[in-house]
């Protein structure tokens, strides 16, 4: 009230009339600043419809198909070493050759023995004979014929005896010369000629390894092993590694046994697949990437798995509708290659789905194309750069 008599009327009519004018001014600004949303750049893409190959990805470890550690059977001096580390060998071929003198006197040795014991028991059986003829002639007694078949029965059993020395002796003979078990590459020798090695000697003499075929051993998570049982069944799966090192190059197998257990521990279940390698680009001990190819999948909806995200409401994605504004989409979808997901259900072929820029978006905020270097682009509707703009 002071303040309006200091002034006189008209005065306090111009300051009213310009206050009012000012807060019309502002009221109409602020709504002009509410209704303008600014378009957000998106990069969009179509959802695709194709047959998708249904695999599983998996980190595998190569093993050899057979690993055979050679140690010795018999006692003595290691005389020969025909081979050498890193050498191929053949199933049967001479790795070691122990002293086979003393061996060789003992496979004598018996022989001579069953040479005599053989002489002896046709004496012996001589004999049984003619006391055989002798006891119906009441010519000796009943004792000493059962006598002359008692000694008979010896010998024989003398023979026997002898004859299971002398495949004894022969066999310690031949396990003085060690052979290869199995085909493929030697791995460091660990003893040399001269050394004197003892009967089922601890040691190791070198190692095998067969190289072609190969084995690789993957697991994957247990729930799908139903999927991977029902097509184990069906015919033979095939398995795709890549060694590291080798990203260029793939060996195709095929799977070869599932374990018969799952491990309690991880939830996965453990797989081999068999390769022929005969490249030898699977090494034993490697690491490989291992690609299970099930079932092909017919006429399935893709889309670039960046444009799949996860909230409250689980996947989704957002999807650009025909006025060019963004849409929440829930989805259910699944990884079939490192890059791409397919969408059991939430989408349609053609419709467009936002792969970069979703930081920006919300339900109903219009978006504009751009592309990957940040520069605008058309959208897919035909409208101009920056359509969807209010």
């Amino acid at each position: 009230m002071i303040f309006f008599h200091s002034f006189s009327r008209p005065a306090v009519a111009l300051f009213c009339g310009l206050l009012a004018a000012s807060l019309s001014a502002c009221g109409d600004g602020g709504k002009e600043t509410a209704g303008q949303v600014r378009a957000a750049p998106v990069i969009t893409a179509r959802v695709a419809l194709r047959d998708v190959p249904r695999t599983l990805d998996a980190v595998g470890n190569v093993q050899a198909a057979a690993s055979v550690a050679v140690k010795p059977q018999v006692g003595g001096q290691i005389t020969q070493v025909p081979v050498s580390s890193g050498q191929d060998v053949l199933k049967g071929q001479v790795l070691f050759q122990i002293d086979p003198r003393p061996y060789e006197a003992a496979v004598r040795e018996v022989e001579a023995r069953l040479l005599r014991n053989r002489v002896l028991l046709k004496k012996a059986e001589e004999d049984q004979a003619r006391f055989s003829r002798l006891v119906r002639q009441d010519a000796i007694s009943r004792e000493q014929y059962d006598q002359a078949v008692a000694n008979a029965n010896s010998q024989r059993a003398l023979v026997a005896q002898d004859q299971a020395s002398l495949a004894s002796a022969k066999l310690q003979l031949e396990y003085a010369t060690i052979k290869a078990p199995v085909s493929g590459r030697i791995g460091e020798v660990f003893l040399d000629e001269g050394n004197v090695v003892k009967p089922n000697d601890e040691r190791t003499l070198l190692v095998i390894n067969t190289l072609a075929p190969a084995k690789i051993s993957f697991a994957v998570p247990e729930r799908y092993l139903p999927e991977i049982m029902a097509q184990f069944h069906l015919g033979p799966i095939a398995v795709t590694a890549t060694p590291e090192g080798f990203t260029k190059t793939a060996s195709t197998g095929r799977l070869s046994s599932i374990d018969n257990a799952v491990d309690v521990t991880t939830g996965t279940i453990k797989l081999e697949a068999t390769f022929d390698n005969k490249d030898l680009k699977l090494w034993p001990g490697q690491f490989a990437r291992v690609t299970l190819d099930l079932a092909t999948i017919p006429d399935a909806l893709v889309i670039s798995a960046s444009a799949v995200l996860e909230g409250i409401i689980g996947q989704y994605v957002y999807v650009v509708d025909a006025e060019d504004k963004a849409q929440v989409r829930p989805v259910k979808a699944r990884f079939i290659t490192e890059n791409e997901m397919m969408v059991e259900d939430g989408l349609k072929e053609g419709e467009r789905v936002v792969l970069d820029g979703q930081l920006n978006l919300a339900a109903g905020v219009p978006v504009v194309e751009r592309r990957a270097d940040g520069s605008p682009a058309n959208a897919p509707s035909g409208k101009p750069d920056g359509a969807g703009a209010e």
